[in-house]
This record gives C-alpha cells, sequence and structure tokens, in this order.
C-alpha cells in the first residue's frame, strides 16, 4: 500500500479578451482628393482599418474600398492544482523505523573501540618488565654458572 497518494488536477478555461473598436473619420473631401494607392488607416488594439479610393479602371467605376479585420485571439488559461495526501499510519511507521535506526547507531557508539595509545603503553610497560626479569634471570644463571666453575 502506497504511503503517499498525490493528486493533480488540470482545468482549462477560456480567458475573456476585452473589446476592441477602432474609428476612423474622413471629410468626404479628404476621401475624394486621395491619391490612387494611398489610404486612411486606424488600429486599436486588435482591431484595424483601412479605407482606401480606387479609381476607375475598364468600364469599373470609381469605388471607395473599407476594409476592416480583427487579429485573432485566444487565450487559454491552464490552472495546475496539486495535493499530496499522506496517511499518518505510514508517518508512524517511519517514525519508528528512524527511532530504531537511531537507537542502533546510538548502541555501536557506546561500543568504542580500546584506545589505541593505552594499549600501545601496556603493551610498552609489559615488555620492559619482561626484558628486566629475562635479564635478571640470566644474570642469576650466569651467577649460578660461576660458582659451579
Amino acid at each position: 500500500m502506497d504511503s503517499t497518494r498525490e493528486v493533480t488536477v488540470v482545468r482549462q478555461q477560456a480567458v475573456t479578451v476585452p473589446e476592441s473598436k477602432v474609428t476612423v473619420t474622413i471629410v468626404k473631401d479628404s476621401l475624394l482628393r486621395l491619391p490612387e494607392g494611398a489610404s486612411w488607416t486606424g488600429r486599436s488594439g486588435q482591431a484595424n482599418v483601412n479605407v482606401q479610393r480606387r479609381a476607375a479602371t475598364d468600364g469599373k467605376p470609381e469605388v471607395i474600398v473599407v476594409e476592416a479585420t480583427c487579429d485573432s485571439l485566444q487565450l487559454q488559461c491552464e490552472r495546475y492544482e496539486q495535493t499530496i495526501a499522506t496517511q499518518q499510519r505510514a508517518i508512524d511507521a517511519l517514525a519508528d523505523a528512524g527511532y530504531r535506526l537511531y537507537a542502533e547507531q546510538s548502541e555501536e557508539v557506546k561500543e568504542k573501540p580500546p584506545n589505541g595509545i593505552k594499549t600501545a603503553l601496556k603493551w610498552l610497560f609489559t615488555g620492559i618488565i619482561i626484558g628486566l626479569l629475562l635479564g635478571r634471570i640470566k644474570a642469576i644463571i650466569k651467577f649460578v654458572k660461576r660458582i659451579k666453575q
């Protein structure tokens, strides 16, 4: 059984974009005097307007062309929600395991290895005492041999 459950919720929702509106006001005389290829333009936000006079050609009369466009705009917002739920039993089990591990490590620390210097000094003094005893024994043996001769 898992001790942790993770829930992720993703929600998509459209966001309303404010309206864009553009107005171009042209005096009639100015429009009629507009040279070929020139135009009146206006822009506000995503809205555009273009007003143009086209001269008469091959049987087509003179016309005024008004083009209005609005740039495409669509926003999608994603909202993430993440929830992590942990069961109390799992927390207690982990706490118990941690306590046991701590107790084991504490016991290991209590059982210190012997002090290296203390051990070295003990063996040094033991060697000196044995050396002195062997020296005395040797001296006694020499003394006994001298007396026998």
